[in-house]
């Protein structure tokens, strides 16, 4: 026979069971179900058995009560039991959905943040390495500087060949850059690249913008840094009483006598002074120091009379746990380091943009003043032909044929008209990057290259130009930043999820005595003193906040892994094309040259045939204004290489992160307010 008492307990261990019969599967909770009073997922066979409690068990609970008298008890107190046990499961039905998320039914499609982590973690790992494991290792051959088939055939003529056609290489001859916008006629200025590229990084506004921004955030860390500052203070102050209160007669006086005046007037002085600080371990400490004058207007009941209190009191607080330690104390100052590190790459990266951007505006001026005088070349032989058919109308031309070379010099004429817009524009452009007041944009002076473009051989390496961007791209430079500053803030998030457990603690040593001096000595005795510590705890049930922000950290730092990734193959990719239109251009550079004799060696034979011929066809005329506009073309291809492969040679120091050393700028991180000059 189980007696009723068994049962009883047979139904607290059951409640138990009821309490904490939560299931963890994956991220949802399934909770025991218990005739219908509450209900969720029945969990499994494993489920209960996790939780010592049977199947076998729970079917005997009825033949269990029937023989230990359950059924024989009183009604009252059956119905007391009953209360109480649907009291329970209510209880224990209620905490599991009390414990649930709000979104504890939404579909989880995102996997978790170890994984996600893991994952990123792991594609990150040597990916810098990954960029370049397969580029070659040794240099390429140099490109340029050899000799062609139409060179070596055309070698004996070549300066005579070089004489025909337009002479773009005199740029700065009398070919007037300027669409005229009043009546003075524009002063011609030369120019040379370095000149432009010193007026740029001295003048350009948006360096300027970069410039401030990096003295903002330098300001930023000195500011984070005056936190950690000692803190003075002082205090002074008056008061006077003079009011009524409850006085004390002195036991057996006849007449009334009090201990304690039923009238209080007092004058107090009150000083102050004060000294503290923030730790970097996270607590605060502080010194201060209070003298008072109490000076009482009836004389004869206090001793002394006036007195002076005083005391000193140290106190200490420091947390230990949530924001203890110099990780997190310091994390504002370690950030608004690498806000500064990251305004000076963003600085460094500006001026390098600049750099790239006045080299690419020089060539650019230079390519369409070469273009204008071809245009303009093409004008004069066109205006030769049309003044020999003028003359020889009377002889053997015919009207369509001088009708013929009118229209083409007419037609020159328009090309000359565009492309000194054209040339306009590239100088305001030019004028406005490098920003300089003996050359504003709204002034009329003509600018004339003094550099031509070379045509020096290139050797492409590029693995080397790789590493080199790995190690000074701004781009790369900053992502790391990032990186650290992430890892920063993942740290002080993790120590967020802590309790709250602060100590305050704090001394005190009084004094008092008819003068300040005796009262200060009474403190140095130290026979007066007090002392409080105290424990102060919180702590958020569940502490969903703080773990929500520590996994929001994590995965900011995550993002900042990808965003290095993408920074790292994004200056890959610069490298690469940079230095594909540097191979590309310089053999376009050789290419065009000996298109450029060939034309003139084409035209040259024309003018030899012109001499002998007795008469002038419509057929010879076209074909003579068709190799002159082949020639002009073949001038303006090859000034268009050399151009572009100047352009790309900026744009290739520029993606290495050597377009400063390269243009004789240095820059000095380390050098407050200037940090670059000029070698």
């Amino acid at each position: 026979m189980v007696s009723a008492r068994g049962v009883e307990k047979e139904d607290r261990m059951l409640m138990r069971v009821l309490m904490r019969g939560i299931v963890p599967i994956g991220r949802r909770a399934v909770c025991l179900r218990i005739n219908g009073v509450f209900s969720a997922d029945t969990p499994t066979e494993s489920a209960r058995a996790s939780h010592h409690i049977s199947p076998r068990r729970l079917s005997e609970l009825p033949s269990r009560r029937r023989q230990s008298g359950y059924h024989s008890r009183p009604m009252h107190l059956r119905l007391v039991a009953a209360v109480r046990s649907v009291f329970i499961a209510s209880l224990a039905g209620g905490l599991p959905i009390a414990c649930q998320t709000p979104y504890g039914d939404r579909p989880n499609a995102i996997p978790s943040q170890e994984a996600l982590s893991a994952r990123i973690d792991a594609a990150m790992k040597g990916g810098a390495e990954r960029q370049i494991v397969k580029s070659p290792a040794q240099a390429a051959p140099s490109v340029g500087g050899g000799e062609t088939d139409v060179d070596r055939m055309l070698a004996a003529r070549r300066v005579e060949l070089n004489a025909i056609g337009p002479q773009s290489a005199e740029l700065a001859g009398t070919v007037s850059g300027v669409v005229a916008l009043g009546n003075e006629a524009p002063t011609r200025v030369a120019l040379t690249l370095q000149s432009a590229i010193e007026s740029a990084v001295r003048n350009n506004l948006e360096t300027d913008v970069a410039r401030l921004q990096e003295a903002i955030n330098a300001d930023d860390l000195t500011r984070a840094e005056a936190a950690f500052d000692w803190v003075v203070g002082a205090s002074v102050g008056y008061e006077s009483n003079d009011r009524p209160s409850v006085g004390i007669i002195f036991p057996g006086s006849s007449n009334g006598a009090t201990v304690i005046p039923n009238v209080t007037s007092q004058h107090n002085y009150l000083f102050g002074a004060s000294v503290g600080k923030a730790l970097t371990s996270g607590g605060a400490l502080s010194i201060s120091g209070q003298a008072n004058r109490v000076d009482n207007l009836q004389e004869g009941l206090y001793t002394p009379d006036p007195a002076w209190s005083s005391a000193v009191t140290l106190g200490l607080s420091q947390p230990l746990l949530r924001g203890f330690g110099e990780d997190v104390a310091l994390a504002q100052v370690q950030l608004a380091a690498n806000s500064d590190r990251q305004a000076t790459e963003a600085l460094r990266g500006r001026l390098l943009s600049v750099v790239a951007q006045t080299q690419q505006a020089y060539w650019s001026l230079v390519s369409a003043r070469a273009r204008l005088v071809s245009a303009e070349w093409l004008v004069s032989v066109g205006e030769e032909v049309r003044n020999v058919l003028a003359k020889r109308r009377e002889f053997d031309a015919t009207l369509a044929q001088y009708a013929n070379a009118v229209a083409t010099v007419e037609q020159r004429k328009a090309i000359v008209i565009e492309a000194r817009r054209r040339l306009s524009e590239a100088g305001n452009t030019l004028k406005s990057i490098i920003n300089s007041a003996d050359l504003p944009v709204g002034g009329e002076a003509d600018v004339v290259p003094a550099d031509m473009p070379s045509d020096a051989p290139f050797q492409a390496n590029l693995r080397q130009s790789i590493e080199q961007a790995f190690a000074k791209s701004p781009s790369i430079q900053q992502a790391l930043i990032s990186i650290d500053s992430a890892t920063i803030n993942t740290t002080v998030a993790e120590n967020g999820t802590l309790p709250q457990l602060d100590l305050a603690t704090n001394m005190t040593w009084f004094g008092l005595n008819e003068s300040l001096t005796d009262s200060t000595s009474n403190i140095t005795d130290g026979d007066f003193v007090s002392y409080a510590a105290g424990l102060q705890f919180s702590y958020a049930l569940g502490n969903r906040a703080a773990e929500a922000s520590y996994r929001q950290a994590r995965m900011r730092r995550s993002q900042t892994f990808v965003a290095y990734e993408q920074s790292v193959q994004g200056a890959v990719l610069a490298v690469k094309n940079a230095m594909t239109d540097c191979v590309s251009y310089r053999q376009l550079v050789d290419q065009n040259r000996s298109y450029r004799i060939a034309q003139a060696e084409n035209l040259r034979a024309l003018l030899v045939d012109e001499k002998t011929q007795a008469a002038l066809t419509p057929e010879f005329l076209q074909l003579k204004f068709q190799l002159q506009n082949g020639l002009a073309a073949a001038e303006d291809a090859y000034f268009a290489s050399l151009v572009g492969y100047q352009s790309a040679i900026a744009a290739l120091q520029q993606a290495t992160g050597t377009g400063l050393e390269a243009n004789r700028i240095e820059f000095d991180p380390g050098q407050p307010g200037k940090k670059f000059g000029f070698k």
